[in-house]
């Protein structure tokens, strides 16, 4: 029973890896002022962001300092963390917001990390209600694209 249960296990922790994207961020690449877009407040958990390209209903500037200060136009101070190197997540203003940074892979396996931009990603209140999808834009853009080669299996 117990080499079943360990078996699994590992099973289980295998799909969380290929979970993972090839996007390729770092901490000062995030760092810098975004500007959000993000639609209509009125979604559940269950709302599909992968592909959004809707209206922008709520427009604003966050400020993401050292180290994981977060601050909005309006003064409003949270915090922001990387989410190891392929996204981040911000709490201000009693909102979440997550996505995961733009990437581009090519059929050779060639990525393109584009860590001034975001994948759409998902807001929610702090309470997990109101859910919205957004895209997000650094407003002072990197030199350039990073190009890597997929180290996934």
């Amino acid at each position: 029973m117990g080499m079943l249960f360990v078996s699994a296990l590992l099973a289980l922790l295998f799909v969380f890896v290929r979970a993972d994207t090839p996007a390729n961020c770092t901490y000062e690449d995030i760092r810098g002022t975004w500007a959000f877009y993000e639609g209509e407040r009125s979604g559940n958990s269950s709302l599909e962001c992968s592909k959004y390209k809707g209206p922008s209903v709520n427009i604003f500037k966050i400020e993401l300092l050292f180290p994981d200060i977060a601050v909005d136009e309006a003064g409003n101070k949270g915090f922001w963390t990387l989410i190891y190197n392929q996204g981040f997540e911000v709490q201000i203003n009693y909102r979440k917001y997550f996505a995961f940074s733009l990437y581009k892979k090519t059929s050779e396996g060639n990525i393109t990390s584009y860590c001034d931009a975001v994948s759409p990603g998902w807001s929610h209140d702090i309470l997990g209600r109101n859910w919205a999808c957004y895209n997000a834009r650094k407003l002072a853009p990197l030199v350039g694209p990073k190009h890597h080669e997929d180290n996934h299996l």
